[in-house]
């Protein structure tokens, strides 16, 4: 558990220097520009989980459970685009210890020649209103409606998020149920 609790805080360090050098150009404008400006930001969701959107970042932190073998934890990096027909998101690092289960990490390291990043390229053409396609490891989750103050976009599985303008969101599941999720910090221009 030792060896978790330092993962975990290695992963959390990096997620916050990450967002803390986040790129704050203007997103582009129609459906990607309103996307990007309404999801940017840290949000808590109703489990207590963060999760944290930069231009071209995403970042989870989930944790339940204590000490010992019954720990759930889940830490994950991913880059994400957003264009005019949704959201594409490849995830890039995963920490993940289930209750009784070992740890595991996955790691893509995007850095290229350049001491940059790698940057994610998408395929707009997986793009498909009430769906959502998985092509190359990345996750293209499609808009299906967007009204004045909100946009709903399919994920897998047939699981539908509902972003709104006013810094709300709620995740519905295929299954049913709903959990909401709540910006808690704006990230200035």
């Amino acid at each position: 558990m030792r060896r978790a609790a330092s993962v975990l805080a290695i992963a959390v360090a990096g997620m916050f220097l990450s967002t803390a050098l986040a790129q704050n150009s203007e997103p582009a404008g129609g459906a990607a520009g309103t996307l990007a400006k309404w999801r940017q930001g840290v949000w808590l969701l109703q489990d207590g989980s963060f999760a944290i959107y930069t231009d071209s970042h995403y970042f989870v932190l989930f944790a339940e459970g204590g000490d010992g073998g019954n720990a759930n934890i889940y830490c994950g990096a991913s880059q994400i685009r957003f264009h005019d027909k949704g959201m594409a998101r490849k995830q890039i690092l995963r920490v993940r210890k289930v209750p009784s289960g070992e740890l595991s990490v996955f790691k893509d390291n995007v850095l290229n020649e350049s001491h940059g990043e790698r940057l994610l390229e998408i395929d707009p053409s997986q793009f498909s209103p009430g769906s959502c396609n998985i092509k190359d490891g990345i996750i293209y989750d499609s808009i299906t409606e967007m009204g004045d103050d909100y946009i709903l976009l399919t994920s897998c599985n047939g699981d539908r998020e509902k972003i709104f303008s006013n810094g709300m969101a709620v995740y519905l599941p295929a299954g049913g149920g709903e959990s909401y999720q709540y910006r808690i910090e704006e990230f200035r221009k």
